[in-house]
């Protein structure tokens, strides 16, 4: 009876020990998909990026944590808001000591274009096209265009961010209410664009009795569109005569730099116009004071809330279009991406596929809709094929859009939702779109660079810049700026890049 009770206890304890393996087993197939192994170490990412949100989301934040679990990743993201962001990133790229994952907004244009163009000659980065078919969301039909116009000589050295073609660009957002109140409809070209903030500026929209409206937050740069609308063309560059003329020298331009000026001089733009940033702006816009400013789209509400505390009645409508003084229409739109990241080689092959694949998460379905909602039954519930953001969202700052701002949304209206947006404010925003889609206004110099325009061109633009600001505050005289442009077309620098980039644009005819 001993011998049998022992064995029998053996049995037991043999069994026992035999589930418990077993157990532990299945839980390690889950984790490590299924190769019987230990579950893979989380891999280390380091990520620099631009954004927009007033506030920043850290490791604390459930969203972020949620990102770290379903890619198996430890983030540490630098969030660079877009006011410091053009400074910063200059920092960044001349330190050398780059993160793992580096977002730039342009490869081609100054400020850093050039820059990043050169260090990838000096392989610097790494090219990413031999491993971008083993990612299928990076590799899908809905990336492919991306993924192709995005290309230097024929390699893939960054991973684009997907955006829309039309819907973002810094374009006017206005006061619908101010223009309901006043009697005006949407202005359509110049003229009726500035007749608008003059009124907004002297006809008291807000109807409190008093002379204390803002017409049109902005500053040089977020005024910039102007010289596009007068010029006709996207970009810096215009077509006439077959050939590519920068709109630096154009007749064009010094029209839209008067008509800047003009609104300078009657006080539709802030009295410190010349030195706000981009949070000041905001401040400006958001005040509850300002008739308007230029956003991308989907601004029109993700910025009402605290325009809303102040006049509960508010309403954000985006410009569909502007035509000028030749007639044509002009609204804003690009190829389907905004911005660029790089990985440096000096991040180690076997890691390089981790980011990958990370970014291939963050491009799927799920990742998306992670990135752009939240966490489904936290975050946000769906009603009748609705998305509701809960309060949780706004506790965790996902109506910022912060993890968006790593992954955007692939979606041809992506740059016009917000969290939060009710559906019908959402369909007009729609609505705006396709009709912007109907302007068709050319990019002649879409993709192309030369070697004269990457060591020249951004000083030269810089100081066309700062010769516009002081005639547009009165410091310099129309004589003064015509004779800068006059020396600029003689400028040997300058006319080597104009020859570069014509000879580049004709070859690209023949492609």
């Amino acid at each position: 009876m001993k011998v049998k009770k022992i064995a029998s206890l053996f049995t037991a304890l043999v069994l026992s020990s035999s589930l418990a393996l077993s157990a532990c087993g299945s839980e390690d197939n889950a984790s490590s998909g299924g190769d019987g192994g230990k579950a893979a170490a989380p891999a280390d990412i380091n990520i620099s990026v631009i954004s927009y949100a007033d506030e920043f989301i850290d490791d604390t934040n459930s969203l972020w944590q949620e990102f770290e679990k379903k890619t198996n990743t430890k983030l540490n993201i630098n969030w660079i808001s877009a006011t410091t962001f053009a400074d910063k990133i200059n920092v960044l790229l001349a330190s050398g000591n780059l993160p793992d994952l580096t977002f730039v907004e342009d490869i081609t244009a100054a400020p850093v274009g050039p820059q990043i163009r050169n260090m990838i000659k000096q392989g610097v980065f790494w090219d990413l096209t031999p491993f971008l078919n083993d990612y299928p969301n990076l590799s899908s039909p809905a990336m492919k265009e991306t993924i192709e116009k995005t290309k230097i000589e024929g390699k893939n050295y960054t991973i684009p961010r997907y955006y829309p073609s039309y819907g973002g660009g810094v374009f006017p957002i206005l006061r619908k209410d101010w223009l309901d109140k006043l009697g005006l409809k949407m202005p359509e070209t110049v003229d009726e664009f500035y007749n608008t903030l003059k009124a907004f500026k002297e006809k008291d929209p807000d109807g409190n009795g008093i002379a204390d409206t803002v017409a049109y937050a902005a500053n040089p740069d977020f005024i910039g569109f102007m010289y596009n609308i007068f010029n006709d063309t996207q970009g810096a560059w215009k077509l006439r005569d077959g050939k590519l003329h920068s709109i630096l020298t154009e007749d064009a331009s010094k029209e839209a730099m008067l008509w800047i000026k003009k609104a300078y001089d009657d006080g539709l733009f802030p009295a410190d116009f010349a030195i706000l940033n981009f949070s000041q702006i905001n401040d400006v816009f958001q005040s509850g004071k300002a008739g308007g400013g230029g956003y991308a789209m989907n601004n029109a509400w993700s910025r009402i809330e605290p325009i809303q505390k102040i006049d509960p009645k508010a309403d954000l409508m985006p410009v569909t279009a502007i035509a000028g003084p030749s007639g044509n229409k002009y609204t804003p739109s690009g190829a389907p991406f905004y911005g660029h990241y790089l990985i440096p080689k000096k991040v180690p092959e076997d890691k390089v596929k981790k980011i990958l694949a990370f970014m291939d998460y963050g491009y799927g379905e799920e990742g998306n809709k992670l990135a752009r909602y939240g966490i489904p039954g936290v975050h946000y519930k769906e009603e009748n094929g609705n998305i509701v953001p809960t309060e949780q969202a706004k506790k965790d700052k996902v109506t910022t859009n912060l993890m968006d701002s790593i992954f955007h949304e692939i979606n041809e209206y992506s740059a016009v939702f917000a969290q939060g947006m009710p559906a019908d404010f959402y369909a007009r925003q729609k609505q705006i779109v396709d009709e912007r889609k109907n302007v068709k206004v050319p990019r002649p110099d879409e993709g192309l660079v030369s070697d004269a325009y990457n060591k020249y061109y951004s000083e030269i633009k810089k100081k066309t810049a700062d010769m516009r600001v002081k005639v547009i505050l009165g410091k310099a005289t129309l004589q003064e700026y015509d004779k800068y442009v006059a020396d600029l077309k003689a400028d040997p620098n300058m006319q080597l890049i104009t020859k570069e980039m014509n000879e580049t644009y004709q070859a690209s005819l023949k492609k």
